[in-house]
C-alpha cells in the first residue's frame, strides 16, 4: 500500500485500529491481532515440561540444572528446592540474567497464581539468550509429594492447610483440576420464616456448570483422583463451610498428598461467585441475615 493510501485508510476509519473493540476490523487490524496472539503463544510454548521423578533422576545423575522458584519471597523462605533461586513470576520478564543453560522453573503447584502466570514466567525466561526452560509439573507440591529434598526444616510445625479462592480456581487449567464435592444436602428449615424457606429451597451450585472441564469426585478417596503414576492433579476440596474439607485435607496430607487446596468459603463462595457480602450474586440473590 502506498504511504498516502495508508494514511487515508486510517483517517477515514480510525475506529478499526482500536484493538479493544469487538466490531469487525480492517484486514490490517486482523493481521495485527493475529501477530499479537502469536507473540503471546510464543511466550507460552517455548517451555517444556518435566515431572518430579524425572528431575530427581537428573539431579541424582549430576545433571547441571538451574532451579528457579517463581513464588513470592515469603513462600520461598518457608521451603524450596535446594539450590533454587527466587525470581517471582511478575519479575521474570524484567530480570537480566546470564546464559544459565538448562533451567527448571516451578511455582507452588496449587493453582493460586493461575496456570497463565507460570506459563508466562517460563516463556519470558525462555526468550532470554542462552536459556532453555522446562516447567516442573505440579510445582513444589508435587515435588514434596514425590519425597524430593527441600529446605523445609524437619520436626513439628504449626499446622498449615492450603486454601484457594474462587477467582484463583476459575483461572486454573480445567484439565489439571479435580473438584471433590463434600457439600451436604441442605437440611429441612427449622422455621417457616420466608428467609429459612428460601435458603432451604436453594440447591447447591452445579460444579460441572460452574467449572466446565474440571473433573468432579464425591470423595477424597475417589478413583478419579488417581493420576496413574504421573503428576498428581490439583485436588480442590469443596464443603459447606462445616470443616469437612479441612478434615479431608488432613487425611490427604497423612497419605503423602501435597497438591491439594480447600476452596475458601466453600458453597457460600460459589453462591456469591467469590464476592464478599451477605447476598448471593446474580438471579439467585436473596437477602441474608445474621443470627
Amino acid at each position: 500500500m502506498h504511504p498516502t493510501q495508508f494514511s487515508r485508510h486510517f483517517s477515514r476509519r480510525p475506529s478499526t485500529f482500536d484493538l479493544r473493540t469487538s466490531q469487525a476490523a480492517s484486514p490490517f487490524t486482523a493481521t495485527l491481532r493475529g501477530c499479537l496472539c502469536l507473540g503471546c503463544l510464543a511466550l507460552i510454548v517455548d517451555a517444556g515440561a518435566m515431572t518430579a521423578a524425572n528431575l530427581q533422576q537428573q539431579l541424582a545423575g549430576g545433571a547441571k540444572v538451574v532451579l528457579i522458584d517463581v513464588r513470592i519471597p515469603t513462600s520461598f523462605a518457608q521451603g524450596h528446592l535446594p539450590g533454587a533461586i527466587n525470581i517471582p513470576a511478575s519479575l521474570c520478564s524484567q530480570k537480566r540474567l546470564p546464559p544459565l543453560g538448562r533451567v527448571v522453573v516451578y511455582d507452588d503447584g496449587l493453582g493460586r497464581q493461575g496456570s497463565g502466570s507460570l506459563q508466562a514466567a517460563a516463556g519470558a525466561l525462555a526468550q532470554k539468550p542462552g536459556i532453555t526452560v522446562d516447567i516442573l509439573e505440579g510445582g513444589f507440591a508435587a515435588w514434596e509429594a514425590a519425597h524430593g529434598l527441600t529446605t523445609r526444616g524437619r520436626g513439628i510445625h504449626h499446622e498449615t492447610l492450603n486454601y484457594i479462592t474462587y477467582a484463583q480456581l476459575k483461572a486454573n487449567n480445567p484439565s489439571e483440576v479435580v473438584l471433590v464435592d463434600l457439600r451436604k444436602t441442605p437440611a429441612p428449615p427449622s422455621s417457616s420464616s420466608p428467609q429459612a424457606l428460601a435458603s432451604a429451597a436453594e440447591p447447591p451450585t452445579d460444579l460441572g456448570r460452574e467449572f466446565p472441564g474440571m473433573a468432579v469426585a464425591k470423595s477424597a478417596a475417589d478413583k478419579a483422583l488417581n493420576s496413574g503414576g504421573g503428576t498428581p492433579s490439583l485436588i480442590v476440596l469443596i464443603d459447606s463451610a462445616d470443616g469437612s474439607a479441612e478434615a479431608a485435607a488432613r487425611l490427604l496430607k497423612a497419605g503423602g498428598s501435597r497438591r491439594y487446596a480447600i476452596l475458601a468459603g466453600g458453597e457460600l463462595s460459589l453462591a456469591r461467585k467469590g464476592q464478599a457480602g451477605l447476598q448471593r450474586s446474580g438471579p439467585r440473590s436473596n437477602p441474608r441475615t445474621r443470627n
